[in-house]
């Protein structure tokens, strides 16, 4: 049995340094290596820095003027254009010429002076991306009422209250934020590392669901069925190694030179790599069974990985999905990557509370493991009743 295991691995290893196929020990540090440092760059900033906005300024008082130049220069916003007419806000915002558009109603100044009731702004928000919008509308929801309490300092001065007694007057509640994991916006912390995981894990999953096509079409398929299921799924120990030095490398390189931030402990972290990678290629044995050449296999690429990048939390919040869909997410092996990194890396639990995830992990490489083992024992059955 051992001495099948040790053959079936020591086969795959000379596959990959054969030149007739994916040669994965270079492509798996290679393309880590590349996405890293291409995104790094590409994605300097996890945040929209100067989020561009237009002003459609119907007062065109000296008050509006003056709010269009403190809206400026606050933090994230940069006016692009001001509009002293109506205009369809569409038009402002289309081909990504601009985040959103603030609009100031006729009048303002006037109102903001008599003080008989409330001015409402308007904000017009390009949200077919939600997060370009965030940083703007975080900063207009704060420097706006900033902006009209300076107005009423005078009138409630005038009340002999103190400065304190003032704040609370204007403000009696606030709400302070406190970023628990990402305070200063780092695109290394969140999307860059997925998608050195994410392409990483596309190349793997490339390479793996290549297997069954190659065994049929040089003819070890049939000794690779005799030798049994646990030979076959040790074919991907070797592909898992290189996929998980690939990313422990760059992961630690992120992390020597300040570009990441890992709070855990990253030896209690990496065996959640290493299933990932088993996962991924037993996966694909069960994806690809029944085909019969290694392009093929290629082509059902698109049920493997894409689909944990999608619902894993890199590219949508987790809670948005239905619970059902939550659960079904986990069928897929980058979800379990993903849930690992964040609670190890940016949330920094220890092995400890990773206990109960780590074992339901294992139960869902077992369960792959057997449904292998189903499929090898019908091909063998067959085979003997042939």
């Amino acid at each position: 049995m051992m001495q099948n295991i040790i053959k079936s691995m020591l086969e795959e290893l000379d596959a990959m340094l054969s030149g007739h196929f994916i040669p994965y020990y270079k492509v798996s540090l290679g393309l880590a290596a590349i996405v890293s440092l291409v995104f790094s760059i590409v994605l300097s900033h996890g945040a929209v820095f100067e989020g561009k906005i237009a002003v459609i300024d119907l007062d065109g008082s000296n008050y509006s003027t003056e709010l269009i130049s403190k809206v400026n220069t606050s933090p994230y916003i940069e006016v692009t254009e001001v509009i002293r007419s109506p205009v369809n806000p569409i038009t402002l915002v289309s081909h990504d010429r601009n985040l959103g558009v603030l609009y100031i109603p006729k009048g303002l100044e006037k109102s903001l002076k008599k003080g008989e009731q409330t001015v409402r702004l308007g904000y017009f928000a390009d949200d077919t991306n939600d997060a370009q919008n965030a940083k703007v509308l975080q900063s207009l929801n704060e420097y706006i009422p900033e902006l009209g309490a300076e107005l009423s300092v005078g009138k409630i001065a005038a009340l002999g209250l103190g400065k304190e007694g003032i704040e609370a007057t204007l403000s009696p509640m606030q709400l302070k934020t406190r970023y628990l994991f990402n305070p200063a916006s780092s695109s290394t912390i969140s999307t860059i590392i997925y998608f050195v995981y994410f392409f990483s894990s596309l190349t793997y999953g490339l390479t793996s669901l290549m297997i069954i096509g190659r065994l049929k079409v040089t003819g070890m398929w049939q000794m690779a069925i005799e030798r049994g299921f646990l030979s076959l799924l040790a074919r991907t120990i070797p592909y898992a190694l290189f996929y998980t030095t690939a990313l422990t490398l760059i992961t630690a390189i992120l992390v020597i030179f300040g570009q990441l931030r890992f709070e855990g402990n990253y030896f209690a972290f990496v065996p959640s790599v290493f299933m990932t990678g088993l996962a991924f290629g037993w996966l694909a044995f069960l994806l690809s069974w029944t085909t019969k050449n290694p392009g093929e296999g290629a082509g059902r690429m698109i049920f493997l990985v894409p689909p944990g990048f999608i619902m894993g939390g890199s590219t949508m919040a987790v809670g948005i999905m239905p619970i059902w869909t939550y659960y079904i997410s986990h069928a897929f092996p980058l979800v379990w990557l993903f849930r690992f990194f964040r609670d190890f890396a940016m949330r920094g639990r220890s092995l400890i509370d990773m206990l109960a995830t780590y074992g339901a992990y294992i139960i869902y490489l077992t369960v792959i493991a057997f449904v292998v083992m189903m499929f090898v024992e019908r091909v063998k059955k067959t085979a003997n009743a042939s």
